[in-house]
């Protein structure tokens, strides 16, 4: 039942990829700036953000029927795929040559998420049941996740610093689908009368805070660039609450089995720096942050007022 799991996320990863890329248009396209709440009105209004809305709906549906089949350890590391075909998708949207490096930094991520896959299957027991002790001290973490990540937002807005909102989603998303795992299990064991609805509400809350980090994201970073921060971010923080909290470890969990898992988790973060070092798009906002610097610095500017708005735009890390 692995792989039919492993094949679930691979179709979840395919609408990921799509309504990333399909929403992060729709996003850049309505605001330069920071994204606040009152633009989701016309946000909800444009048919292409709806409809990126939709294949990320689709995504998620398949995501969690993968993890009604197998481990979180399993299933969330196959959303780097994700990676690749969002990248694809991009660089034709705008029209970019993807550099030498960026083809580096997304074959680690992908090659490190596939050796992560592998050694997971091997090493993780998807009939174990976790200790009820467990989803209490998740939905207790995550409570206060929530709470952190909703403040920090606040503050941090106007800043527009896109690594920020990844991190938040990423963590924010490896805890609703480790819940969601539990759900699913305890629902198929005991019956819809024994949900733990206060959990729902987390998964629920948890996921809505994460998907307006992911929209801020859009507004000041590529969409490839926020997939590749989510698709090691969330499933790290997938694996480590799976084989600790949860206990998802199995007899084939070998300290090689281990070893493998962190040096391919390992590779797959560096492909991620390297993503957001060399990728086009930003390599194309550096410059374009040092040109309006220059510019900002000679007092004979007729435009200057107008050149550090964009300047503050487009500062985005």
């Amino acid at each position: 039942m692995q792989w039919v799991a492993v094949s679930l996320a691979l179709m979840a990863a395919l609408c990921l990829a799509l309504g990333t890329q399909t929403q992060s248009a729709a996003v850049t396209a309505h605001t330069q700036e920071a994204l606040k709440p009152s633009n989701l009105g016309s946000l909800v209004r444009n048919p292409k953000w709806v409809a990126g809305l939709v294949l990320l709906g689709l995504g998620t549906a398949l995501n969690v029927g993968a993890l009604t089949l197998a481990t979180v350890t399993v299933v969330q590391p196959i959303g780097v795929i994700a990676l690749v075909i969002t990248t694809l998708l991009h660089a034709k949207h705008k029209h970019l040559d993807i550099n030498a490096r960026t083809w580096g930094a997304i074959s680690l991520c992908t090659a490190g998420g596939a050796v992560f896959v592998v050694a997971a299957v091997a090493g993780t027991d998807p009939s174990y049941l976790a200790d009820p002790r467990a989803e209490i001290i998740l939905v207790s973490i995550l409570i206060a996740l929530v709470l952190f990540f909703g403040v920090a937002e606040l503050f941090l807005r106007h800043r527009r610093i896109s690594m920020f909102y990844v991190l938040a989603a990423g963590i924010l998303y490896g805890f609703v689908a480790v819940l969601v795992r539990l759900t699913m299990t305890h629902t198929l064991a005991h019956g819809l009368g024994q949900i733990h609805w206060f959990t729902v509400i987390m998964i629920v809350l948890a996921s809505v805070v994460g998907g307006w980090m992911v929209q801020c994201a859009y507004s000041c970073g590529p969409p490839d660039l926020v997939i590749a921060g989510l698709t090691v971010v969330d499933p790290i923080v997938g694996v480590i609450l799976g084989l600790s909290v949860l206990g998802e470890a199995g007899p084939g969990f070998t300290p090689g089995i281990g070893a493998i898992m962190c040096l391919a988790g390992g590779v797959a973060i560096v492909g991620v720096v390297l993503l957001s070092r060399h990728h086009p798009e930003v390599i194309e906002r550096r410059e374009q942050a040092k040109r309006l610097e220059h510019e900002l610095s000679s007092k004979s500017s007729p435009n200057a007022t107008e050149h550090r708005k964009t300047l503050n735009s487009t500062r985005e890390h």
